[in-house]
């Protein structure tokens, strides 16, 4: 074991420690009001000028700010409130956007309500301890020996990680009597995507003097909320392909009906739809007679999500699913099928457009895709040239660069797949050894983890 790392023992009494004192410090944050904390940051600022000047009127302005903090935490503490509500929640939302939401709520208690505002909680973020022992902050061996060793950072960066959304105070509630009804407004920004639970909503009630506020609990339903990758705006890339007509069958038809277009009649053939019989020809002939289309070829395109990522370049990931966000809701599914193609644990595909799922759906995947700790390139390749004759063409993203992720794209152009590659790296630095290490045997579209919207319309060199 590094000798910069505590032992077993010391970073179990440390993960005590730093779980109990922000435990604590949930609690008083959302106890104590701006004013409350200047009153209390007062009280040492006063025993300083005892020295200087004279005593008598510093004794009375600490007795003051004593009252004062006094009354108002009695006041805060004995405030009461009962209250049901009933969220309004869209079906999506989408990471680092804001997002407003209505609730409905009711006071079912006793007593008026005034002043008090409604506030979503996240849920708890605090760390595992496992978590915490095995995981490493980005940048952390280039702290110094002290901090390496408390691991307090570590502590910091787990917790920010594990923070689901930043969330708003409702705007203060009118006068809420007993029985009454109202609905107010909320305010909250997923921080990354996947699925949220909302099953901690409070309401605030302050004290007269608002200087602290007591919290409680309102009763309703535990809700979830799918968050969608955040995207980026793509510029126009040149695609392979597009809906073409051709005699014999559509690779992808439309929900109802066909959609080529009517160009004779002939005999019926077992088989045929009944919807194609053409009625008119069938009393004239007096044999059955069936309308025969010309059908229509829509492009497929292949959308593979590179998913052999290391733990420490997480945050790298996320950048590439946003970008496979941006392709699948950009391209014009109206007009072409996408198959979404990644490993976990095993091979997934996920087909959207014509005929099959809403792109919505791709998405919703998309939210929930994680890394894989074994790489499998061989497994990816397998995936992609089962599916070699319906593809028209492969987007390919990758999450860094390697030798195994060349070999790959060397093997699906020797099979004659047109390829648009896009490669996401940490930094100029990163591309640059990247291809001096492994050159690339076809074009890629280069993006630096930190500039995505900016390279994606200049790639980066």
């Amino acid at each position: 074991m590094s000798q910069s790392q505590p032992s077993p023992r010391l970073q179990r009494i440390l993960y005590r420690i730093y779980h109990q004192n922000s435990a604590v410090a949930h609690f008083l944050m959302h106890r104590f009001r701006p004013g409350g904390i200047l009153l209390v940051l007062l009280i040492p600022a006063s025993l300083l000028l005892l020295p200087q000047y004279s005593l008598a009127p510093l004794f009375q302005i600490r007795a003051s700010l004593f009252a004062l903090l006094g009354f108002s935490a009695f006041w805060a503490l004995i405030r009461r409130a009962k209250l049901k509500a009933t969220r309004h929640l869209p079906k999506h939302a989408t990471a680092q956007q804001e997002l407003r939401y209505r609730v409905d709520l009711e006071n079912t208690g006793a007593l008026s309500l005034t002043g008090s505002s409604v506030l979503e909680i996240p849920p708890d973020n605090r760390p595992s301890f496992d978590l915490f022992a095995h995981s490493r902050e980005p940048g952390e061996q280039k702290r110094n020996l002290f901090d390496r060793f408390f691991c307090y950072y570590r502590w910091e960066w787990l917790q920010r990680t594990l923070t689901r959304f930043r969330s708003e105070s409702s705007p203060p509630l009118q006068t809420l009597a007993p029985g009454a009804h109202t609905s107010t407004t909320l305010t909250l920004t997923p921080k990354q995507r996947g699925v949220i639970s909302l099953n901690d909503l409070r309401v605030t009630l302050p004290d007269p003097l608002g200087l602290f506020q007591q919290v409680r609990k309102i009763h309703t339903n535990n809700d979830q909320l799918i968050v969608l990758p955040k995207r980026y705006r793509l510029p126009q890339f040149s695609l392979p392909g597009s809906a073409r007509f051709q005699i014999g069958g559509e690779t992808a038809s439309s929900a109802v009906g066909q959609s080529g277009d009517f160009t004779s009649v002939r005999d019926y053939r077992p088989g045929d739809p009944l919807r194609h019989i053409h009625w008119k020809s069938w009393a004239k002939t007096g044999h059955p007679i069936v309308k025969e289309y010309e059908e229509v070829f829509f492009p497929r395109y292949g959308l593979v999500l590179d998913t052999f990522v290391p733990a420490e370049d997480a945050d790298i990931f996320e950048e590439s699913v946003s970008v496979a966000a941006s392709f699948a809701a950009t391209i014009d599914t109206r007009e072409s099928l996408l198959d979404l193609m990644f490993i976990r644990d095993e091979a997934h595909v996920f087909s959207a457009g014509r005929g099959e799922e809403r792109i919505d759906k791709m998405l919703e995947v998309l939210a929930g895709v994680s890394c894989e700790p074994r790489e499998d390139f061989i497994e990816l390749q397998k995936l992609i040239l089962r599916y070699r004759e319906d593809l028209t063409a492969c987007i390919c993203i990758f999450t860094g660069w390697s030798e195994a992720r060349n070999t790959m794209l060397k093997r699906l152009l020797q099979a004659s797949i047109s390829l648009k590659v896009i490669c996401i790296c940490k930094d100029e630095e990163s591309i640059r050894q990247a291809k001096q290490s492994s050159p690339p045997v076809t074009p890629v579209h280069w993006l630096r983890s930190q500039h995505i919207q900016q390279d994606l319309i200049s790639p980066a060199t």
